[in-house]
């Protein structure tokens, strides 16, 4: 039997919560609850790290997804830089009618690549770097004839 019932939510963690909604705005998310103080024993106890503490937490939500920014206070970050081939990076990504005005309204350069075989042939996409490297694939599927 599976106990999981339904996806709640997806967490991030970001250093500046008012640049992550900023990002995050300008892709179609919408800031559905955003607050201060959170329970300092529910984070620690959550997390399991001691003397945890948010300084703030809000609730974005775009096509019935929803992910939680939790901007920590405590305690110091790493500054370690992931990449997409290290274990437990992720990404998401977000269809797009044209992908290059999508990049253009970012403020983004980074190229696109377009499918060349199997099953996406045809489809251009793209990563786009937001704020604490959040990794966004602009997917825009191949036009039919």
């Amino acid at each position: 039997m599976n106990d999981c019932l339904r996806l709640e939510h997806v967490g991030i963690t970001v250093a500046d919560m008012d640049r992550a909604l900023d990002f995050l705005t300008m892709l179609g998310f919408e800031t559905k609850a955003r607050f201060a103080p959170f329970d300092p024993g529910a984070v620690a106890g959550i997390t399991r790290l001691a003397g945890a503490r948010v300084r703030q937490l809000a609730y974005v939500v775009r096509d019935d997804c929803r992910f939680e920014l939790l901007e920590y206070e405590a305690p110091d970050r790493a500054d370690d830089k992931r990449r997409p081939c290290d274990a437990g990076y992720f990404h998401i990504a977000l269809e797009v009618d044209d992908i290059e005005a999508t990049k253009l309204r970012l403020g983004c350069d980074a190229p696109s690549y377009t499918v060349s075989c199997g099953p996406a042939v045809g489809q251009r996409a793209a990563y786009v770097y937001g704020p604490d490297g959040l990794t966004v694939e602009l997917i825009q599927k191949a036009r039919s004839v």
